[in-house]
């Protein structure tokens, strides 16, 4: 499977890379296939079944998922679709495994660098990310295998585009690339000078942020060091000045008004709703009058019993215990609880965040500091 190559991703030799072609393959009939096979399936015979005995459509998740487990294509979608998560951060694990003492050496700083990166020994990984290996991830994002190590950095880069069969760019950039267009479409003459990505992992949208902005000074921090660490390596070997440390996005060293920008993507799904407000609060004093905070999600929690459990797969299948809480999260009043004016609220819809061709449409909630 292609991705641009860059000085820190992880080679593959030829059994290796066919081992990656198969997870990409099987992930790709999960998603395309299997799993919207099941809405099919629930809508055209079972749901019809269950309105006939019951004289009613299912009132709530739990007798929604009773319908579908009595169901042996479910059952099995399921089980592909677990086995394939499983056998992704396997495959590419062993191929990272073998060169990863070459791996941390380059990712070490050097000389003249672009950017600079601060890791903290005595950083106190936060319970809820300790507790368990989020996506089914082995060691989730933080675990050290060793001084300098990299190895949870390499195998989110690699993985993640293994994982979603390309679909992400080929540098897994696409989603902040989706999210930096929306903003500058829609808030023009907004000019960052300073950004800040929270839960920034390798630095996928970082540097798509420094890109879409290359006159602002870029920081990424995330709690895990072999991510940070990785991430620098690999902004450094793509050109891309960017300041990456060790830190909790819900707690931060800087000083207040700090950034003009607080953003992060994919991270919001993965804490706990006390978590995203203190993260959200921690926005609010990080900002600048005028100032913008913009996360990925928001959406409007479904009504639906099946659309809801559809949503909540990787909740129930791959290890994201707080993805219910995430979409039952009323995201404008945890940010108007932090500080933020009620009118300064915003969304972006799932029809605006969308670059064409390159990924599902995604949805996007944010706040402007008084």
């Amino acid at each position: 499977m292609f991705q641009d190559v860059h000085a820190m991703l992880p080679s593959a030799t030829h059994d290796e890379g066919a081992r990656e072609d198969f997870c990409a393959s099987l992930r790709k009939l999960f998603t395309t296939q299997l799993f919207p096979g099941t809405r099919t399936l629930y809508r055209e015979k079972l749901l019809p079944e269950f309105e006939r005995r019951h004289g009613r459509a299912p009132e709530s998740q739990r007798e929604a998922s009773d319908l579908l487990q009595s169901s042996f294509y479910y059952r099995g979608a399921n089980a592909v679709g677990r086995a394939a998560q499983e056998l992704v951060w396997e495959v590419v694990g062993e191929s990272i495994e073998r060169q990863l003492p070459d791996l941390a050496e380059r990712a070490k700083p050097r000389t003249g660098a672009l950017g600079t990166l601060t890791t903290n020994p005595d950083f106190v990984v936060p319970r809820y990310i300790d507790a368990v290996d989020i996506h089914v991830m082995p060691g989730n994002f933080h675990t050290e295998l060793g001084p300098d190590d990299v190895y949870a950095g390499a195998l989110y880069d690699r993985g993640v585009h293994v994982f979603a069969f390309g679909g992400l760019g080929d540098r897994n950039e696409q989603l902040g690339v989706a999210l930096a267009a929306w903003l500058r479409e829609h808030r023009p003459d907004f000019h960052p000078r300073r950004i800040l990505d929270i839960g920034c992992g390798p630095g996928f949208t970082t540097v798509a942020w420094k890109e879409a902005y290359p006159d602002a000074e870029v920081f990424g921090i995330d709690v895990g060091a072999p991510q940070v660490r990785y991430a620098h390596g690999r902004a450094e070997s793509l050109g891309q000045a960017v300041h990456f440390s060790q830190q909790d996005g819900a707690a931060t060293n800087f000083p207040d008004g700090s950034f003009d920008l607080v953003t992060s993507m994919l991270v919001t799904h993965e804490m706990p709703a006390p978590v995203i407000r203190a993260m959200f609060k921690e926005a609010h004093r990080l900002l600048s009058p005028g100032g913008i905070t913009l996360h990925d999600g928001g959406a409007d929690p479904l009504g639906d019993p099946f659309d809801a459990l559809m949503t909540s797969w990787f909740g129930h299948n791959a290890n994201e215990p707080f993805s219910a809480g995430f979409k039952a999260l009323d995201f404008k009043a945890a940010l108007t609880g932090a500080g933020f004016p009620e009118a300064g609220f915003f969304r972006g819809t799932r029809e605006q965040v969308y670059l064409k061709g390159q990924l599902p449409p995604i949805s996007l909630v944010g706040a402007v500091r008084a």
